[in-house]
Order: structure tokens, then C-alpha cells, then sequence
């Protein structure tokens, strides 16, 4: 009788901002022989290239993240094409519409943090299979009617598409409280260039002020 063929295990790579989160996800990673952990951080700056070293089948992210939102990253990795890590977000947030979000930037799956470890494992697994996966609350149908209603009766158009990337920046920067001459200095750039930066970003987004730019971002899963 001949033995059976061994299973490459799926690599994972982890990517939260609380270090407690990540040891005990890495525990339940290891308990299962059919996945391996590559590699974990806290620090949103360091998951692309982390990536392209590692080359895990599977990132497990916090749309959450300091720094580069979560959705910027899975926007990013879309768009590398030497990159064919697929993506389940874990989070917090329980809105339809961060699910939608996450889903149609590029994601495979959609994991609530306090749904059962199981199910983190089975998106894990789908997701390596090519599929998708929704933990519970959330179903294919709850999805499938989001969308529709969307559809039917759009309250606010997709300028995300149009904004470059340091207008994103911007935008998530002041978003995040920080003034001109902060937003200047994380940037590497001049306070006039982050002025025009914000103006055009407000021009196409239709944002009247601070407070407008702060519930946008939010809305989109661009900060938490």
C-alpha cells in the first residue's frame, strides 16, 4: 500500500497592529498541519515587502493598520503582478459596506474578530482554493442585496479611483487629524504642494472641509 502523498502546507503571513492579536493567531496557525507561518508584523510599512520576500499563498490583514490603511494595501498588492497572495481581512467592523470595500479592491475574504477561529481557518483554506468566503453575520445574500441597493440608488460616486496616489495621502492624513505642516513632513513635501494636493483632492471628492474629508475616509475603510 503506498503511503500518501504529503500536502504542501498553505503559507500565511500575518498582519495586525496589536502584538497580543498576532501571538494568538500565530497559536492557532500552528495548530493546524495543513499551514505554516511565515511571517507576522505590527508595522503596515514593512507587509509589501514582507510579501515579495516571503511570497505567502494567503495574508490574513487588519483593515485597521497605522500608517497605510488596509485598504491601500490590498489596493497595492492587486496591482503587483508578481505578487499572487491572496487576502482575508480580519476585523473589527461589521458593516455591509466595509465588506463590499474590501471585496471589489481585491480581497477573498471577510473575518470578524469575534467570530470562531474556525472560521479564520476555513477562509484561509477557501481563499487558497480560489474562493471566497464571508464569516458569520454576513452571508452571500446580505452581499448580493448590498450591492443591489447600491446599484439602484448610489448616494455618493466612487472618486477613489480618481484621486492619485499623494491626493490619497492627503486625504487620509488630514483624515487623521494632522495638520499642513504635519502632513508636509511625513510626506517629504512642501506645505504649498500639500495645499494644492488637498485642493484638487476636495475638488473631485466634493468635500467641503476637514470634518467632510474625516466621515469620507471612514466610510471607505480608508482609517478606522
Amino acid at each position: 500500500m503506498k503511503p500518501k502523498p504529503r500536502t504542501t502546507p498553505i503559507t500565511v503571513y500575518l498582519a495586525d497592529d496589536h502584538q497580543i492579536v498576532l501571538k494568538g493567531l500565530a497559536s492557532v496557525i500552528r495548530l493546524d498541519k495543513n499551514l505554516k507561518l511565515v511571517g507576522s508584523t505590527t508595522d503596515s510599512r514593512k507587509i509589501i515587502n514582507d510579501l515579495i520576500t516571503l511570497k505567502p499563498r494567503v495574508l490574513v490583514l487588519d483593515i485597521g493598520m497605522p500608517d497605510i490603511p488596509g485598504v491601500e494595501i490590498v489596493r497595492t498588492i492587486r496591482q503587483m503582478r508578481s505578487l499572487n497572495t491572496k487576502i482575508v481581512i480580519f476585523t473589527m467592523q461589521k458593516s455591509i459596506g466595509y465588506v463590499e470595500q474590501m471585496l471589489r479592491e481585491g480581497a477573498q475574504a471577510y473575518v470578524v474578530k469575534d467570530a470562531d477561529t474556525e472560521h479564520l481557518i476555513r477562509a484561509i483554506k477557501e481563499v487558497n482554493l480560489g474562493q471566497h468566503y464571508l464569516s458569520p453575520p454576513f452571508t452571500n445574500a446580505m452581499l448580493a442585496d448590498y450591492k443591489k441597493r447600491l446599484r439602484s440608488n448610489p448616494t455618493e460616486p466612487d472618486v477613489l479611483e480618481l484621486l492619485t496616489r499623494r491626493e490619497r495621502e492627503v486625504l487620509i492624513l488630514t483624515a487623521q487629524g494632522l495638520n499642513n505642516w504635519e502632513i508636509a513632513k511625513k510626506m517629504g513635501i512642501s506645505i504649498r504642494t500639500v495645499e494644492k494636493h488637498r485642493f484638487k483632492m476636495r475638488k473631485k471628492a466634493k468635500l467641503k472641509n476637514d470634518a467632510d474629508i474625516a466621515q469620507f475616509a471612514m466610510r471607505r475603510g480608508l482609517i478606522p
